[in-house]
């Protein structure tokens, strides 16, 4: 079984902690245990933001008991009302992580005898305080690996290998009139590194700032998960129109495509290529963090793809006709959902861009 880094620091944290407070003689030592482990962070980014954060929530928690003890008493009413003044005080401020770690500090306190209640009082903040100095430490020495830089690193490998993946498989469709046999790729590849890259993002979720902007990792990761969903729907689709023709025409005939479903494919592969450079683009953005201009939907391209349909429609008619013309509505249907898709997440990162143009002005 392996042992992870914050179990490790859990476990040094409360060993310094009881050590100090027995060399010091302070007590409770259980007290400073507990606060140690209640605030241990687990990676380097986090234990950093919210350092000043634990301090200062800790500090409210000491005062509002010490207030509230000295001029009311110590009962459970006192400590609850203790706890909601806190609760409320700390959304105020903004410090809502902080605000369990600040209950447990009131807890300690109000907890005192309330015959030598200012004795104990001071004795308990500083036992917690030991604990959360030496929580705070340990965060900042002993930390595990920096998920976020990792996450990073390969989230455009991600990129480039669902989209090559649905790219190959549009490629496949449109050229399947050539094949007399077919077998689909296995997507397990791009599968694995999804949940890699996912479990990834769960770690590093928490070293993100507003200026990672989260929001367009998240639909990044939506349309690598698509790209590897509808490119095994087309890949099937294409393995059936293979069997279907194989098994329904003579070898002279699979050779033989009308000029209307041939004018359909050829739109088709247009828009695989109008894709293509959509995708490269936003591999580019993700990369190096820039946008390369707006993007807006080619509605003429989509126009044309329906005059071909209906021009097909017109001339051809049976079952066969209708299984393909389902097929091409699926393919267009995917083709044009990764075509948007990528148009809002390169639309993201020019308008991010332009953002932190006009901060540096």
């Amino acid at each position: 079984m392996l042992i992870g880094a914050r179990t490790v620091k859990t476990g040094l944290a409360v060993a310094t902690t009881l050590f100090i407070c027995n060399v010091f003689s302070i007590e409770p030592a259980s007290f400073a245990a507990i606060t140690a482990v209640v605030n241990m962070q687990p990676s380097v980014s986090k234990s950093i933001n919210n350092a000043w954060e634990q301090i200062g929530v800790h500090l409210l928690a000491i005062v509002f008991s010490l207030i509230m003890g000295l001029l009311f008493g110590t009962n459970p009413i006192f400590i609850g009302t203790t706890v909601v003044f806190l609760i409320i005080f700390c959304n105020w401020i903004g410090w809502p992580n902080g605000i369990v770690m600040g209950i447990v500090s009131i807890i300690f306190i109000l907890d005192s005898p309330r015959e030598t209640f200012l004795i104990h009082a001071l004795s308990r903040s500083l036992s917690i305080f030991v604990g959360l100095g030496v929580a705070l430490l340990i965060n900042r020495i002993l930390a595990p690996p920096r998920y976020k830089s990792k996450f990073m690193s390969t989230l455009n490998d991600l990129v480039q290998l669902t989209s090559k993946y649905f790219l190959e498989s549009l490629n496949t469709f449109i050229h399947a009139g050539n094949f007399t046999y077919y077998q689909r790729p296995d997507p397990q590849e791009q599968q694995n590194l999804l949940d890699e890259v996912t479990n990834l993002y769960e770690h590093a979720r928490e070293e993100m700032t507003v200026d990672d902007h989260p929001p367009f990792i998240e639909r990044l990761l939506e349309i690598c998960r698509g790209f590897i969903e509808r490119g095994e729907s087309i890949n099937q689709m294409t393995a059936q129109r293979v069997t279907r023709r194989r098994e329904s025409y003579s070898p002279e005939e699979l050779q033989e495509i009308t000029a209307e479903f041939k004018e359909i494919l050829d739109i088709l592969s247009l828009g695989y290529e109008k894709l293509a450079g959509l995708i490269d683009s936003l591999s580019s953005g993700v990369t190096e963090k820039k946008g390369s201009g707006s993007y807006t939907e080619d509605i003429g391209y989509w126009e044309s793809f329906d005059r071909a349909i209906d021009d097909w429609n017109r001339k051809v008619c049976g079952v066969f006709y209708l299984r393909a013309l389902m097929e091409v509505s699926v393919v267009a249907t995917e083709l044009r959902w990764a075509n948007r898709r990528t148009i809002n997440l390169l639309n993201m990162i020019h308008k991010q861009s332009e953002k932190k143009l006009k901060k540096s002005v």
